[in-house]
This record gives C-alpha cells, sequence and structure tokens, in this order.
C-alpha cells in the first residue's frame, strides 16, 4: 500500500502526451502520495520542489502512462525479477492476468491441481504453498505483495467449471449452473473485474449455449466484460465473433475479443457491424505473425481430453488409440503440424527439443510426427507448449490494420515458460511503439497512449491510470525514442528491449537506470475500479 512516508518524486524537464492532441507537452510532473501532484514548468529550480523530493531528470525523454498488457499469462512469472525486468523494459506497469478461462483462482485442491497440470506450458506452477487451491482475493494479495505491476483479474469460466464439474463434457445441469454463478459472483466481489471464456481450451470448450449464457448475463448484470479466446481464429473468425457477439446481442454485456488474429479484411467488418449496431466491443491483439499455446490444444481431439490429464495421459499411452489417431486424425492437422515450434517441452530427455520445428524433432528423434506429439505430451506430463506460425493469409498487412483500429487494446499474450518462449512477452509494447509511432507513424504519442494504456485501464478497472494528468494514478515508463527497439527474436526470444530505463508504479521507482529496484512494499493503490 503506498504511505505517507513515500517521498515525493519530480520528473523534471518530460516531454508528455495529451488526450486529443497530436503534439506533446513539456514540463515537470510533480508526484506525491502516488499521484500527481501538479506540473511545472520543465526547468524548475530543485528549490521550488517540495522538501525532501527526489528527482529524475527525463531531458527531454516522453514520459507516457504505464502501459497495461491487456492479455497476459504472468501468473507464474510475477515476482520473478528477471521475467519483471522484461516487461518492465517495455514500460509495462499492469497486467490482465485469468485468461481464455484458465488460471489459479478460485480453485480447490483438486481443481488447482486439475488445471496447474492441463495448463503447466501456459502459467506454469502455482505459487509456493497455495497448492490446496487460492480464492481471487487471495491470489491479488499474493501478486500485491511479490510483484512491482499492477495485476488485474478475469474469473475464468474454465477453472469454476473445473471446480464443479472436473474436466466432463457433460453440460451443467441446473444446479451446477447456480453453482457457477455463486462462485464467479464471489470472484468478483473479491476483485475480479471481468469474465473468461476459453472456448478452444477444455473444459471451456464443452460448455454448451446455457453456460455461455449464464456468464454473459451475469457480465452484463455487473457491468463487467465478457472476454473470450473465441471458437475459431484466421479463416474461421466469422464463426468465434459471431458467437460472442450473438451473446452480447441477447444479454446486453460488453464483451471483448482476446488476441484477435485473422485476415483483416474478414475480421474488421464483423467488428464494425457489430459497433454500429450498438454492441459494446473491444479486443486485443500482439504485434507478430506467430502465436503459441499448448501442444494438446493443437494436436488433440477434444474429447480425447474429457475427465482430466491422467485420463488423457492414459488414452493416449494405449497402442489403439495411437493407432487411431495416426490413421484418422493427425493427416487432417498435417498441415498444421508443420508449423509448430516447440516453445517448452518439460521433461529432461526432451529439453533438446525445445527451439526446434515439430518436424525437426520427429526426424531427429526417428519417429512419425503424430508419434512425436504423442510422445511429447505423455512424457511432459502435458507440459509441451508451441509456437504456430500464422497462415500465410493472414499477413503483416493484417497485423497493422488490426492494431489501428479504433477498439483495439494492446497486448502480448506473453507466456514465459521455456528456453525459447515466443518474444512476444519481452518485445510487443516496443515493438508495437517502434512500429506504430515511429516506423509507420499510425499514431501519434497520444494515441499511443489510448492504444497501449488508458483504453484497457477503462476496461479492466485500472482506475485513474493511462493518462498524464492532474491526480492520475502514477504509473508511468520514460521513453526515449532515439534508441527504442524491441529486441527479442525468435532465435533469442529474452532479450530485453531498449529505449525505457525508468519506470514508476503507483509514484514508487521499479526500474531505474534500465534495472529493477527492489521491492520495500507492496505497490497496490487499493481495491480495484470498474
Amino acid at each position: 500500500m503506498v504511505t505517507s512516508a513515500q517521498r515525493p518524486l519530480a520528473i523534471r524537464n518530460a516531454r508528455f502526451p495529451l488526450p486529443g492532441r497530436t503534439d506533446l507537452e513539456r514540463g515537470t510532473v510533480l508526484i506525491a502520495e502516488g499521484q500527481v501532484a501538479g506540473i511545472h514548468p520543465p526547468d524548475i529550480d530543485a528549490a521550488h520542489l517540495p522538501t525532501g523530493s527526489d528527482v529524475i531528470e527525463a531531458d527531454g525523454r516522453i514520459l507516457m502512462p504505464g502501459f497495461i498488457d491487456a492479455h497476459s499469462h504472468g501468473e507464474g512469472a510475477l515476482g520473478r525479477d528477471d521475467r519483471e525486468h522484461g516487461l518492465l523494459r517495455q514500460g509495462v506497469t499492469g497486467v490482465v492476468l485469468g485468461q481464455d478461462g484458465i488460471s489459479f483462482a478460485p480453485t480447490t485442491p483438486a481443481s488447482a491441481a486439475l488445471n496447474e497440470r492441463y495448463f503447466a506450458a501456459i502459467n506454469g506452477p502455482l505459487p509456493s504453498g497455495h497448492e490446496s487451491g487460492l480464492s481471487v482475493a487471495q491470489l491479488l494479495a499474493h501478486y500485491a505483495r511479490v510483484s512491482r505491476l499492477t495485476c488485474r483479474m478475469l474469473v475464468p469460466a474454465g477453472t469454476v467449471r473445473t471446480t464443479i464439474n472436473g474436466f466432463s463434457a457433460a453440460p451443467l445441469t441446473a444446479r451446477q449452473l447456480d453453482q457457477s454463478e455463486d462462485i464467479t459472483r464471489t470472484a468478483i466481489a473479491e476483485g475480479a473485474t471481468g469474465i473468461s471464456l476459453g472456448l478452444e481450451y477444455v473444459p471451456g470448450s464443452f460448455a454448451d449455449a446455457a453456460e455461455l449464457h449464464r456468464y454473459a448475463t451475469i457480465a452484463a448484470d455487473t457491468g463487467l466484460p465478457l472476454v473470450a479466446h473465441v471458437r475459431g481464429y484466421e479463416a474461421d473468425a466469422p464463426r468465434g465473433l459471431g458467437e460472442l457477439i450473438a451473446l452480447a446481442r441477447e444479454t446486453g454485456a460488453a464483451v471483448h475479443v482476446a488476441h484477435l488474429h485473422a485476415p483483416a479484411a474478414l475480421a474488421l467488418p464483423i467488428v464494425d457491424a457489430a459497433l454500429g449496431n450498438g454492441i459494446d466491443l473491444t479486443f486485443d491483439s500482439y504485434p507478430y505473425r506467430r502465436g503459441n499455446t499448448i501442444l494438446a490444444m493443437l494436436a488433440l481431439p477434444a474429447e480425447l481430453q474429457q475427465d482430466g490429464p491422467d485420463q488423457t495421459l492414459a488414452r493416449l499411452a494405449d497402442p489403439a488409440t495411437r493407432a487411431q489417431l495416426d490413421r484418422d486424425w493427425f493427416p487432417t492437422l498435417a498441415e498444421l503440424l508443420s508449423r509448430l515450434t516447440i516453445s517448452v517441452a518439460d521433461h529432461p530427455d526432451w529439453a533438446w527439443a525445445e527451439g526446434l520445428t515439430l518436424t525437426t524433432v520427429a526426424e531427429r528423434a526417428g519417429r512419425s510426427i503424430g508419434r512425436a506429439v504423442c510422445d511429447l505430451i505423455v512424457d511432459t506430463g502435458l507440459g509441451a507448449g508451441v509456437i504456430v506460425r500464422q497462415p500465410a493469409a493472414n499477413g503483416e498487412a493484417d497485423v497493422r490494420a488490426i492494431a489501428n483500429h479504433p477498439a483495439h487494446l494492446g497486448s502480448s499474450d506473453g507466456i514465459f515458460l521455456g528456453t525459447h518462449p515466443h518474444p512476444r512477452a519481452w518485445g510487443s509494447f516496443a515493438r508495437m511503439l517502434r512500429r506504430h509511432v515511429l516506423g509507420w507513424q499510425d499514431w501519434s504519442w497520444s494515441e499511443a497512449a489510448e492504444h497501449l494504456s488508458w483504453r484497457a485501464a477503462r476496461r479492466f478497472g485500472f482506475g485513474d491510470r493511462g493518462v498524464v494528468r492532474l491526480a492520475s494514478i502514477a504509473d508511468f515508463c520514460l521513453v526515449d525514442p532515439h534508441s527504442l527497439a524491441d529486441r527479442a527474436t525468435y532465435d533469442s526470444p529474452t532479450l530485453l528491449a531498449d529505449g525505457i530505463a525508468d519506470v514508476i508504479v503507483a509514484g514508487r521507482p521499479v526500474l531505474a537506470g534500465g534495472e529493477p529496484c527492489m521491492m520495500k512494499e507492496p505497490v497496490t493503490t487499493g481495491r480495484p475500479s470498474s
């Protein structure tokens, strides 16, 4: 909690964007009690600042609102200096967790274990000491203690479903739907600022119309967004978007599409039509043409994953099941499987596979691609993740057009596991700034603040963040446009971004001279606001 003992901080001679303006204001921003307390001339003398003020010399660098990652899998990364360093060097000060319908809370001992195993290659292990499950309040309190960043949390509907019905594909009964609503509303009361669906992951993919309608109704009733990894991207985007938009139309819920990637000419007219019909719709995207997910989701039929990880692994160990997959299933996925690279293989016998294409892994292991898939999933206990090269139909121009849309929020979809993770966790926000502001000049600095901070702050309950003005919460970063660069690549995915060396969260420096500052006390500023 920010305390009265915190010294005032002056950021002297900074340039900063103002809403609706394309030029940059210049001044000295004074911060006290975690908020902007004054804006003074750029060359103000230290004698005119409050006694005891610390001073950061901006020297003309651009003071931007701290960036908010609207879609992060930082559950297992927050509190780790090396991972937070990568985020802070991009200017990221806030993250939205609980994505794709699966997270660490709200969980019981049984559901925590199931979700952790299934999503091991995305979220990583549960926080130490919390293996028996967590409430949303407990998880948010944990991150407030250990992390420099501001966190918001969605209620993950798949995790709620696991608590009630395991990994069963059976529709929820009326009683179970009421249970799911009770759990969801409790999580919202504890600070969750939205609900997330993972409609291509199990068990979320088993949700029927009644279950989805219940969540949309709760979202509409509470005024919080219903966030969905939709049931179809790329060429299938019309189907995935259509299902979510129909829920919004039926219930009045505000909706948000997770990590939208598709040909722009296919997806954006659907978005525009929904907005034109009064649907409250936003989406996020990241600036790369490759995705990252768990191997099981892409490579196995959903019915094989019913009933939980143990049953999935037992079925995959059965020679008859493997023979059927080789005959009837894997041939239909040949093109997709040719686009996969192993990002994490959580087993010592497969560590060598990280960073190699699945095709290369199969060749070096002397087995078919189908057998390599099964062996990887079984040996790692579902702990295999992959980077996915998107189809040629979705090009750089599509990524750019989607990011330029007025309903867009910036995200990384960052996953922090393995020796060859996707570089988006270390580069997305620096990359968007470099390309859209400095390179293509699609955005002014003010528009960059909207895309990368202000819209997410409004959508996901971050309070008065996302803008530099009196009384706003002081989550800021200083950007040197001359040295700004994303350095992370697919070959070297954890290289730190350049150009952002000073970051402030709730008025306290958390990155100084490019290095993380020591954590002394939580940096939260109270209960999330919607």
